[in-house]
């Protein structure tokens, strides 16, 4: 027993079990008990050097190394209740001070408290070395020990699964982070690649087309989609929209939301999106001009890869540059109405066709950010919970003004050019206001909540379009009641916008006739979403 207490020091040991307590804690039913298994083959061969030199500044730095991975690995359990994953680490990296300092204050909690023993462990650990004088190991335990770590360590190599089932959940983690973030970093030296597109409509007209990214927009919030508040009213009253009910977002995050909307990267075909072709490729190449217009910040790892993709459009314009860096940004947030302007401009572009992408700040968070006062509709709240409710929803209710305005800025447009003229809304993903597990924004832990992947998705088009392709029009409004899964979004404009393109397949697309209604919608956490959720369809 003394062996076993030598290879397991009782003050590094309780700080290490600290963790999986707490993560056992907070979510007994997503908390693998095989880290157990895993940390008992490691601690042996990270204490063993210390006893053989007897150096405690070894000791020290080892003690410290684990302290720090306990440490991301508690944090993130406290504030997801899930272990640490490639896409939390990614989303960390591309956070600001701003956005960092909005979760946080979303994320306020007792469960912080954890904290608490396992820095007491540590500076325990830290401060008294085990004692070596006299050691006397029993050499029978030492090497059933070792050679059961080394069975354990040498049956995963062997089966090829070492990182997946002998490495610790967050060095798994990095591990798999740092394999994706090579794609991320080729996305900053993009340019636009050589694709054969072609307009595939009568060339005497004009086109243009308008894409209206919206940010973490729970459709379920919006009353134009059945919400009990008022929060759409705007929406509601327009005649010449075409609301489809059925859409669902494959990723949680802006990032990958983002770039599959824009690429030809899917659930299925996992393209890298460094190496997928983007609709500005295709559409630069069928002779349009293409904008992309944001109130996002470009702040982030390697400038952020949705940026990266944004600089390969012909004109890329961000409102929301006045702030010099991440925490002056806390301070400074213009709302989404700043986007009229830069709309109008790239609307009467001299350009014969246009392609142009607004990417709205939307209900992001902090919620009562990203409204101006006289949007402070909903007020009325016994408790902090109901004040985040109000605070969403009066987001909702202001982006409700944005993109109503936007679609009569595009309307009286077209009216006056004739044009033929398209635009889509959506949202990146949608959002958890105390929707489900009593918890709040669009980080989850196991299985995903609908709410975070359930987006409003509507088409609007101009008479001259209605007019000039009254089939295509026909059939999309048809289409409205369809499932839909937002990273096939990329055949859908192609589609939509008669861009011959070679390597488009039309069943991905939900505006043409071949359109496959029956796939499988799998989201990022492998789940089957329409099989999870078939009871609320």
């Amino acid at each position: 027993m003394k062996t076993l207490f030598q290879l397991y020091p009782v003050r590094f040991l309780c700080m290490m079990l600290a963790v999986q307590l707490a993560a056992a804690c907070m979510n007994f039913h997503l908390y693998d008990f095989r880290e157990l298994l895993i940390w008992f083959c490691w601690i042996p061969f990270f204490t063993l050097p210390y006893y053989l030199t007897q150096k405690k500044t070894l000791y020290r730095i080892i003690v410290v190394l684990f302290f720090v991975e306990g440490l991301i690995s508690l944090a993130h359990w406290i504030l997801l209740k899930g272990p640490v994953t490639a896409s939390s680490i990614f989303i960390f990296l591309n956070t600001n001070f701003s956005e960092a300092s909005e979760f946080l204050s979303l994320k306020c909690t007792f469960r912080f408290l954890w904290l608490v023993p396992y820095v007491f462990f540590f500076v325990l650990a830290l401060l008294k070395p085990p004692q070596i004088t006299s050691i006397r190991y029993d050499k029978y335990v030492v090497g059933i020990v070792f050679l059961f770590a080394a069975i354990f360590f040498a049956d995963n190599i062997i089966h090829k699964r070492f990182v997946r089932k002998a490495v610790p959940q967050t060095e798994r983690a990095f591990i798999s982070f740092f394999e994706e973030a090579k794609s991320y970093k080729l996305l900053k030296e993009r340019v636009i690649m050589p694709v054969e597109a072609i307009l595939d409509a009568p060339k005497e007209n004009k086109y243009v087309f308008v894409l209206i990214i919206g940010e973490s927009a729970n459709r379920n919030h919006m009353s134009l989609y059945g919400y009990s508040r008022k929060t759409t009213p705007r929406l509601e009253k327009r005649h010449d929209i075409i609301v489809y009910e059925n859409v669902v977002s494959h990723y949680s995050h802006t990032i990958n939301a983002v770039l599959s909307m824009m690429t030809e990267s899917d659930a299925e075909n996992k393209k890298h999106f460094d190496e997928s072709i983007s609709l500005n490729d295709v559409f630069y190449h069928a002779g349009f001009k293409t904008f992309w217009i944001s109130n996002q910040l470009p702040v982030g790892i390697w400038d952020n890869a949705v940026y990266n993709l944004a600089q390969t459009f012909q004109t890329t314009f961000y409102t929301n540059n006045a702030a010099n860096s991440s925490f002056e940004s806390t301070y400074y947030s213009p709302y989404d109405e700043i986007l009229f302007q830069p709309l109008s401009i790239a609307l009467n572009d001299t350009a014969k066709h246009k392609f142009i992408v607004l990417h709205l700040m939307g209900s992001h968070s902090s919620y009562a950010k990203r409204y101006p006062k006289e949007y402070q509709c909903f007020t009325s709240a016994a408790n902090a919970k109901e004040n985040t409710i109000n605070q969403y929803d009066n987001s909702v209710l202001y982006n409700d003004f944005v993109v109503d305005s936007l679609l009569s800025i595009i309307s009286i447009y077209s009216k006056e050019t004739q044009d033929i003229v398209s635009a889509i809304y959506l949202s990146d993903h949608g959002e958890n206001v105390y929707d489900e597990n009593n918890d709040v924004g669009h980080g989850y832990s196991g299985i995903m909540p609908k709410s975070i992947v359930e987006i409003p998705f509507m088409v609007w088009l101009s008479s001259s379009y209605r007019e000039h392709f009254a089939e295509k029009s026909h059939t999309i409004r048809q289409r409205r009641l369809l499932p839909f899964m937002s990273d096939h979004l990329f055949e859908a404009i192609i589609d939509l916008n008669f861009v011959h393109y070679p390597d488009f397949l039309p069943q991905k697309s939900i505006f043409h006739d071949t359109y496959n209604s029956q796939r499988k919608r799998v989201l990022e956490d492998n789940t089957d979403y329409d099989v999870r959720y078939q009871h609320l369809q």
